[in-house]
């Protein structure tokens, strides 16, 4: 009778453990499609700076479309951080899965699993070193996200490591209310969590010299101190210190 016990009672356990985790899991997903729903209408168009092949022969064109995708980018910003507190811009890398609200707080913690109305979901957001400036113009900006299992949030990041997946992937898009850049990535490194490549109050030679030295994969695409720069950080996998990292010079456009 006592070992009857015993394993109904494991049973019991067993199936609360299961359905636990289930609810765990769907409850995650779930919270990922409404969160998603919630961001749709404010979701940037940047297919409105991809110019057909033929804008060079008629470069007044290409310009004016330009300029008309730059304000209805901006526009849409806008709308976005109207909407959403401490909404700061939105990151897009095309054929990527890497397209997101970027958001800011005092810490580096808020956002780990936080969505962009501040409620609680597993997956997080994208955001900003709140050490950087919230406008984008400092020198170093460093954007954090999860690499999600199910390859949403930051987890396109690692694939950068292949060089042909990098040379065919080397430019992004980042709009804030104010200005609309395009990202050129030169760079993928992977420090530790507690580098000196994080430290954002560095001078700039020694930040892009340290950079440079410990990077993989390096493109020549000219940088100096003049320049604003940006990366995307996240976890290289589920175990150890590591990070991968790509970094890209802003260009306003």
């Amino acid at each position: 009778m006592k070992n009857k016990i015993i394993k109904i009672s494991a049973a019991v356990i067993a199936a609360v453990l299961l359905f636990g985790g289930l609810f765990l899991l769907l409850r995650d997903d779930v919270g990922e499609m409404i969160q998603q729903e919630k961001i749709k209408p404010y979701v940037p168009d940047f297919t409105l700076l991809e110019l057909p092949e033929d804008s060079n022969s008629e470069e007044e064109n290409a310009e004016e479309i330009t300029v008309e995708a730059e304000k209805k980018l901006k526009e849409q910003t806008q709308e976005l951080c109207n909407n959403f507190d401490n909404s700061i811009g939105w990151i897009n890398v095309p054929e990527t899965k890497i397209d997101f609200p970027v958001m800011y707080s005092g810490d580096n913690d808020f956002y780990l699993h936080r969505a962009v109305d501040g409620s609680y979901l597993r997956v997080g957001s994208i955001f900003l070193d709140y050490r950087c400036n919230s406008d984008f113009t400092g020198k170093i900006n460093i954007l954090y996200g999860h690499n999600m299992s199910d390859g949403s949030m930051f987890a396109d990041v690692v694939k950068f490591i292949d060089t042909d997946y990098f040379d065919s992937h080397n430019y992004g898009w980042l709009s804030t209310e104010n200005t609309v850049y395009k990202i050129d990535f030169f760079s993928l490194s992977q420090p530790e969590n507690y580098d000196d490549f994080y430290d954002v109050s560095t001078d700039i030679n020694t930040w892009l010299d340290s950079l440079r030295a410990n990077s993989f994969i390096w493109r020549d695409i000219g940088v100096s101190e003049k320049d604003q720069f940006i990366s995307l950080s996240t976890c290289t996998g589920s175990e150890g210190n590591s990070r991968t990292v790509m970094t890209g010079k802003l260009v306003e456009i």
